[in-house]
């Protein structure tokens, strides 16, 4: 992640050269100032008018520059936000999916709102402000210079002090902050759990039980923010003591050379524009600075949930599938589970052959076709196709070969169209002639916008058997070479389910397995096998 960070340096850099610009031509506009005013109580007017041109021209300047250090610094951090969360996605969408799926996806979710949100105030905000700060700080140390040089001594003395006390103070904020980032972990967690059992709450009266553990989740992470915010105030306490202290000897002591005639009222003025210049700066790091360091550890935890545990390296490529899948005593149980799914599958699944899996609730019917979607590899035995051991074969590679109906359908928040092309591109004639096989046509005729209907919120505007159609027409579109269907059928009325799969099982250039519990006589035999599957194949 923080490669990724690294190169939007060159933008942080054109914001930071506009940025010091800027307070160098504001620093110069009051040393003009200071000498102006000088000229002024000496009686000099003449040469105070023939510097006024001069002055009001650098006073100018600093408006568009000021804009400009707006525009350049938001094109940073947005930059910066943009590539780091493009990063992450696709960090994501790179981790196998049984490590994926044995996650709690909250996690993510977690990082994706509140993780990110804490990096752009303390990483992407915070370099910026910590360099903006310095510059301005140089600014601040140039004007006191001018003055007396001697007053570099208090500057590199208030910056060695002030970086001390960032990094011992960094160390108990890391934890805290690592501990209420996994707080928010299982707070977002939570959450989705009670909204997606929203009606359970509500028909079993559990609104007290959830609104008390919800209230106390909360209570928890906010005592941990209060925890952080009271360190960070005892140490911008100490840091804010130490410079007003040193601030206000700097001004006492040219106040008094200024009373003496060793410094001019403009000088007095300068150094007093120069400690503010120094003052912000060193307020604003002492925020910053130990924020800052908290965020590797932060960036390690995010990088930590993405890398996968199975680091198997993939060498087979696989363009078409052009014979047989076969299973040979294939075994599989889950990780850290001593229970056995399936032992001694055998199988063989030739190509654009028709296979209707059966059995049992838990015997293994969803595990198997996992194991055909590459979702997990056999703990035992092999899976070969066109000879080749799956486990080898490029996934990506493989996926682009099959096409898959899940019983948990997923619609785009989008149009029909995009919905059944996912985005690729098709004849009007291959469109419709999916629709067509799904039983769409009816349903699509009557909408106004036909194809280009919006279906919202994965498909709340439309019927749970509509949606289960599109599902199947994506899957006909894709033109797969092998077909893997998960209770596809559940949610059709009878008579539609019985078209849809004589449609499917007519396919001649295509591989269908299909596990189902709804069994028709007459399309029964369109299979070329009924597999019974209860922890073994029957």
């Amino acid at each position: 992640m923080l490669k990724k960070y690294f190169k939007i340096i060159p933008y942080l850099l054109l914001a930071l050269i506009v940025t010091g610009i800027n307070a160098f031509l504001d620093g110069l506009v009051n040393i003009r100032i200071m000498e102006m005013l000088d000229l002024a109580i000496a009686g000099r007017m003449d040469a105070m008018k023939q510097g006024i041109p001069q002055l009001l021209i650098m006073a100018f300047l600093l408006v568009p520059l000021g804009i400009l250090v707006g525009i350049t610094s938001s094109f940073y951090k947005r930059k910066a936000n943009t590539a780091i969360k493009k990063y992450y996605l696709k960090k994501v969408f790179a981790k196998n999916i049984a490590e994926f799926q044995k996650d709690n996806n909250a996690k993510y979710l977690s990082s994706m709102t509140n993780d990110f949100n804490v990096l752009e105030m303390n990483l992407i905000n915070g370099v910026f402000a910590i360099f903006e700060g310095i510059m301005t700080f140089i600014v601040g140390i140039w004007l006191l210079s001018t003055i007396d040089p001697k007053m570099l001594i208090l500057a590199f003395l208030l910056i060695a002090v002030n970086l001390l006390i960032s990094i011992l103070s960094s160390k108990p904020i890391k934890k805290a902050n690592k501990e209420r980032s996994d707080l928010f972990d299982n707070y977002t967690s939570y959450i989705k759990e009670i909204l997606s059992a929203f009606h359970i709450v509500k028909n079993y009266n559990l609104q007290k039980r959830v609104t008390d553990d919800y209230n106390k989740k909360s209570e928890e992470i906010q005592q941990k923010g209060f925890i952080i915010e009271r360190m960070f105030s005892f140490i911008v306490s100490t840091q804010n003591m130490f410079m007003r202290g040193s601030m206000f000897g700097v001004i006492t002591v040219v106040g008094y050379f200024a009373a003496i005639g060793k410094v001019s009222t403009g000088g007095l003025l300068l150094v007093v524009s120069g400690i503010q210049r120094m003052t912000w700066p060193l307020f604003n790091t002492s925020e910053y600075l130990p924020k800052l360091f908290t965020s590797s550890d932060l960036i390690r935890k995010m990088e930590k949930a993405l890398e996968n545990s199975n680091t198997y390296v993939e060498t087979v490529d696989l363009s078409e599938f052009q014979d047989e899948i076969v299973l040979s005593d294939v075994e599989f149980s889950y990780e850290d589970s001593e229970q056995i799914i399936l032992s001694d599958i055998n199988l063989r699944v030739k190509k654009n052959g028709k296979y209707l899996v059966v059995g049992p609730s838990g015997g293994g019917k969803s595990t198997l076709l996992k194991l055909f979607r590459k979702y997990f590899n056999p703990t035992g035995g092999t899976i070969t196709i066109n000879g080749y051991n799956l486990k080898d074969v490029k996934t990506d590679q493989y996926y682009r070969l099959i096409g898959n109906i899940e019983q948990q359908v997923f619609i785009f928040e989008d149009t029909i169209r995009n919905n059944l092309t996912l985005y690729k591109e098709y004849s009007d004639e291959e469109i419709n002639k999916a629709i067509n096989d799904s039983g769409l046509t009816d349903f699509i005729s009557q909408l106004p916008d036909g194809l280009d209907t919006i279906i919202y919120d994965n498909g709340k505007n439309i019927s749970g058997g509509e949606r289960s159609r599109l599902v199947i027409a994506r899957a006909l579109l894709s033109k797969a070479s092998i077909l893997l269907m998960d209770e596809a059928f559940a949610s059709l009325d009878m008579e539609r389910a019985r078209e849809i799969e004589k449609t499917i099982l007519n396919l001649k250039d295509m591989t269908v397995i299909n596990v189902s519990h709804i069994i028709f006589n007459d399309t029964k035999h369109l299979y070329d096998r009924v597999i019974t599957v209860k922890k073994t194949i029957y």
